[in-house]
């Protein structure tokens, strides 16, 4: 990603290990969690993003590099300029509001797995 802006999103390394030992089904349910709350973000960012060529919205990307881990790029040269602004112009954040949006319901996802496990 040459440029662009990128946000990482994943846990800590000690609810992996938490997560990974608890078993299958609830590293499953997990991994589902984090995917679709990865989505959802892309989503946001999406509806969020400036919308004159159309271009930054269609470079918003998900991809999932391991079971309990998602990245979300805006690949577009010009996302974090757009996302921060310059000394010329202010931002327009979408990608920071789309976290904002979703961050609870992560929470609340992510939770709700960890209570049926260890119930």
């Amino acid at each position: 990603m040459a440029g662009g802006f990128k946000i990482d999103w994943h846990g800590d390394e000690q609810l992996t290990m938490l997560i990974k030992g608890a078993g299958p089904k609830v590293l499953e349910q997990s991994g589902k969690v984090v995917k679709n709350n990865a989505e959802l973000v892309q989503r946001f960012a999406k509806v969020y993003a400036p919308h004159d060529t159309g271009f930054l919205e269609s470079q918003i990307k998900t991809s999932y590099p391991e079971a309990l881990e998602a990245h979300i790029d805006a690949e577009a040269a010009y996302s974090g300029y757009q996302e921060y602004g310059t000394r010329f112009q202010p931002g327009k954040p979408f990608m920071r509001p789309a976290l904002k949006v979703v961050e609870p319901k992560f929470k609340r996802d992510m939770t709700n797995v960890m209570k049926g496990a260890f119930e």
